[in-house]
């Protein structure tokens, strides 16, 4: 079976994110409970209740904060939370907003306490709370609907999170939607590919969408490089396997390591791992080791580290 497409610039590649839920692939539950928040909303003529996205990074949440907005034809405001450095800056954004807007903050977690704050009063009450040496005003701001995603929940205050009527936890993405994504982007690049290659490939990259759409990039400019068609079969495929030394779900050279210390040892602390690797507890923890969890290439506890399949050839 051949799957043909068409080809798009860069350009239009660049800006070629899902803007209906229904071509956003995986998170089936989450988009289900979305669909029937915005109806509501909807019907209502009211704003949306506000919502929480927290996963790992490049999970589409963005993505799905820009879906929300343009089915509420409503404007979106982007901003990440350490650029809020002082109570000020949020209340400027939050009086630039009209009524029914989406203001989506990224990394939630890095907020100043002070900044948010000011977001309790504004999120619950839509107002904010500005002191001027001894006096204080309470100025109305239009109705909005926040969105903050962080792929730090365990740093938010229990506080923080009961003001969030909607809070999602992306999951990780399994094959078949690995393939979905990569098919979707290789259609966008003007690539073609059989399937029992498309099935093969969504085995060696990252089970995660913007890792997907960068080695979509990684084989366009491969083929284009090699002066070849874009086109893949089972032959072409082999050559890209080996010339990007592409391994099972694309781990890192950090995560390959991590991983031939775990099949020499079966069982290893935390510290031991570090120290072998030559970085900090820290590396380990947020970024060689989620992917690994979520895959269950691993065990974790909170000293020790246990390898529950190999991966690596």
């Amino acid at each position: 079976m051949k799957i043909v497409s068409s080809q798009i610039n860069q350009q239009e590649f660049s800006n070629s994110r899902p803007m209906d839920f229904d071509n956003f692939i995986g998170q089936e539950d989450i988009k289900q409970i979305l669909k029937s928040a915005v109806l509501s909303a909807q019907k209502r003529n009211d704003v949306l209740g506000h919502i929480l996205f927290s996963g790992d990074s490049g999970f589409w949440k963005t993505t799905l904060a820009n879906i929300i907005a343009h089915k509420l034809w409503k404007n979106i405001k982007i901003i990440t939370a350490y650029a809020m450095e002082k109570p000020a800056d949020m209340i400027s954004v939050l009086n630039q907003l009209e009524e029914g807007d989406i203001l989506f903050i990224d990394e939630i977690h890095r907020l100043k306490p002070k900044v948010e704050e000011i977001l309790y009063i504004a999120m619950e009450d839509f107002r904010v709370d500005i002191i001027m040496q001894d006096e204080s005003m309470s100025l109305p701001i239009n109705k909005f609907t926040l969105i903050w995603a962080t792929n730090k929940l365990e740093k938010l205050s229990d506080a923080f999170k009961n003001r969030f009527v909607y809070k999602f936890h992306l999951k990780p993405y399994n094959q078949q939607e690995v393939e979905k994504i990569l098919l979707q982007y290789f259609k966008k690049l003007g690539i073609e590919i059989d399937s029992t290659s498309l099935k093969q490939l969504s085995t060696k990259c990252l089970p995660v969408p913007r890792e997907i759409k960068n080695l979509a990039i990684k084989i366009r400019d491969y083929l284009v490089a090699k002066n070849q068609k874009l086109k893949i079969n089972s032959n072409i495929l082999n050559n890209i396997l080996q010339d990007l030394q592409l391994e099972n779900y694309g781990l890192s050279d950090l995560q390959k390591r991590y991983l031939k210390i775990l099949e020499e040892k079966e069982i290893a602390w935390v510290k031991t791992i570090a120290m072998s690797l030559n970085v900090d507890e820290r590396v380990v923890e947020k970024d060689i080791e989620p992917l690994l969890i979520n895959l269950w290439i691993i065990e974790k506890t909170t000293r020790w580290r246990k390898l529950l399949k190999k991966v690596l050839k």
